[in-house]
């Protein structure tokens, strides 16, 4: 980034980048829970978490993102129909007899970061583009988008068990919106991390 957006990226862009993608996963909470479930995981999710994140991004003055909502998308549901070769269901039953909790949680634990992947891959690749070692910058990205996933299933399947019951069904996407808010907080320090990187290499922006 230019120096002129290195100190607001600093202090502005984690705060943004997480109430972004929480008001996004709210959205999709919310269309999950009121009868568009299937379309609303498989088909939108990325859309909108993208678009979320596309803004953030944008008012920051990233180069090259004009397609970071159509390849976060396109990425959400490549990373889907993954996760149907994966035998989480077998994997989440083992995980909770030898662990306890309940099986929904595994579930959660383990499906988020399969689901992520291929936007994950995308979303680095953008970030990558204009950077040197380009392939260390899809690292981080990919490895904290797993880590934000992972944490994003274990506290909706938390909060989800403890208020969903009690919540009424417009409130009920607070509960998805705080997974995702979950998600920002460990990618926002890799966004944070690859902007400090780029300001002693070659800019984002």
């Amino acid at each position: 980034m230019h120096q002129a957006t290195a100190k607001r990226s600093q202090l502005q862009v984690f705060p943004a980048w997480v109430v972004a993608n929480f008001i996004g996963g709210c959205l999709v909470g919310y269309l999950e829970d009121n009868g568009a479930q299937f379309l609303a995981t498989l088909v939108l999710s990325g859309a909108i978490i993208g678009s979320s994140q596309w803004l953030v991004l944008r008012w920051l003055g990233v180069r090259g993102i004009r397609l970071w909502p159509l390849v976060s998308d396109v990425g959400w549901i490549v990373g889907i129909l993954f996760s149907f070769a994966v035998p989480v269901s077998s994997l989440a039953t083992g995980l909770w007899q030898q662990l306890g909790l309940w099986e929904v949680f595994w579930l959660n634990v383990l499906n988020q970061p399969l689901w992520i992947t291929g936007m994950a891959i995308a979303q680095g690749a953008i970030l990558s583009a204009s950077l040197p070692r380009p392939m260390r910058v899809l690292g981080i990205w990919l490895l904290a988008s797993w880590l934000g996933a992972a944490l994003h299933g274990a506290v909706s399947a938390w909060l989800c068990r403890a208020y969903c019951e009690a919540l009424p069904l417009p409130l009920i996407g607070v509960v998805a919106g705080s997974g995702w808010a979950l998600y920002a907080a460990v990618t926002g320090f890799a966004l944070l991390a690859i902007s400090n990187s780029s300001n002693n290499t070659q800019p984002l922006a």
